[in-house]
């Protein structure tokens, strides 16, 4: 088999194949020893059919399509392996000449990984903003913990102060018609100003429990319903409690209703919790700052195509996110906040991708690898996180790639750490 390469652009290069008469006839020949057991020809018992029947029944170029789909893969492998190339995009076929009796003639076009240059990337010195457990953080998570727990009382001789809360039926009226889904019942609603319809808060201030009333409001320039956008409406309201919060004492009694014996107990578990994602945020910013560090170093000349696809992995990503709240991306993509947002993406797609590369590059010169023992976490979190199987792990390749690749990465990460000064700083505002 002989080979050519011809460099086109930063990163693309054109690979050439030409391929013996003789094998390419031996693989055709063996393609139709297998099409022979697989197709039912009638007078030939499976697997006896000649080739010339074969060939009269499925037709030549039917066969030799069968041949290269068994040959290319292989002959593929075989030559980027001998020629030591670190591609990163699929072949892309765009010649092929295959004439029985004649050699193959194959040209396939594909991007390689650009060649990073680095060194002196062990042993740099970084400083890292140590985070400590603010002096409120218990305070305010066990007022989370209240918050969850409040109950609201019904208050007969209340009347309606911004604040409160009240259970309200309502009927909503445009052009003197109920409009479609304009009314609900035993709605709990929190007077403050802006929440439900702009101006509808305020004009339940003063009433009280069985009051029956009327509310007029306009509804705003940009509804989310056309249809009633900058329209007046008429709601009639019958207001059926004002209600107060009731917010538990924090003690014992709290602690027992999270599954805690004391308060004592519970301001333990609390402030474990807390030293440890102070601890784990500490970790990651040291990551991140000893990675960047590295980063800096770094010679590389990213292609755009990288950058685009990179880009396009991202833009998929909010059209995901958009699409499962209802939104409509084609439209958002007309709308200057859409601009914004892709010229940030950009500037993270660029990033990601420089930072991939370097890891990459010392992934290879260090030559890391990863045993069976460092991929089980993640696996372990796959499982918990997703509610699959192992099989399903094991039987799906793109999650295991995708699990290989986190896990270098992760090592390789914690190995330029270990050979890194990390010197700790306080908080600015400590």
């Amino acid at each position: 088999m002989k080979i050519t390469l011809d460099k086109q652009g930063k990163n693309v290069i054109e690979l050439g194949l030409e391929v013996e008469a003789e094998k390419v006839l031996k693989v055709y020949e063996q393609t139709c020893r297998n099409l022979s057991r697989k197709v039912k020809i009638p007078g030939f018992r499976p697997g006896k059919a000649p080739r010339r029947v074969l060939e009269t029944t499925l037709g030549v170029e039917y066969i030799k399509s069968e041949t290269l789909e068994n040959m290319l893969p292989k002959l593929l492998g075989e030559a980027i392996s001998s020629e030591n190339l670190d591609i990163i995009t699929q072949p892309e076929i765009n010649k092929c000449e295959f004439e029985l009796g004649k050699p193959l003639q194959l040209q396939a076009k594909f991007e390689v990984r650009p060649e990073v240059k680095i060194s002196d990337y062990l042993g740099l010195s970084v400083d890292v903003v140590e985070t400590k457990v603010p002096d409120d953080a218990l305070a305010s998570m066990l007022d989370n913990i209240v918050q969850s727990k409040i109950t609201f009382a019904n208050q007969p001789d209340k009347i309606v102060e911004m604040g409160d809360n009240v259970l309200i039926d309502f009927e909503c009226f445009v052009d003197s018609k109920l409009i479609e889904g304009g009314s609900a019942k035993d709605v709990v609603l929190e007077v403050k100003s802006g929440n439900f319809v702009e101006n509808f808060c305020e004009q339940l201030v003063g009433h009280k429990n069985n009051d029956n009333f009327e509310v007029k409001v306009n509804f705003p320039a940009n509804y989310r319903n056309k249809e009633l956008a900058s329209k007046e409406a008429l709601f009639k309201v019958s207001l059926k409690e004002v209600r107060n919060k009731v917010a538990p004492p924090i003690d014992d009694e709290l602690a027992k209703s999270v599954g805690v014996d004391s308060l004592d107990e519970l301001k333990k578990l609390l402030m474990d919790r807390l030293e440890q994602e102070a601890k784990q945020k500490t970790r990651q910013d040291v990551q991140k700052k000893v990675v960047e560090a590295v980063v800096n170093l770094a010679s590389v000349d990213i292609p755009e195509t990288m950058i685009d696809r990179e880009l396009e992995l991202l833009l998929d990503q909010v059209k995901n996110y958009l699409e499962s709240n209802n939104q409509d991306f084609e439209a958002f993509k007309n709308t200057d906040e859409f601009n914004d947002l892709k010229a940030q993406k950009l500037e993270e797609a660029k990033k990601r991708v420089l930072t991939s590369l370097v890891l990459g590059a010392i992934v290879r010169e260090l030559k890391i690898t990863v045993s069976q023992d460092d991929l089980t976490p993640y696996f372990v979190d796959l499982m918990q996180t997703y509610n699959i199987s192992a099989n399903d792990i094991t039987k799906n390749e793109n999650i295991r790639r995708q699990v290989m690749e986190e896990a270098l990465t992760g090592k390789v990460i914690n190995h330029l750490v270990e050979n890194s000064k990390v010197n700790y700083i306080k908080e600015e505002n400590s």
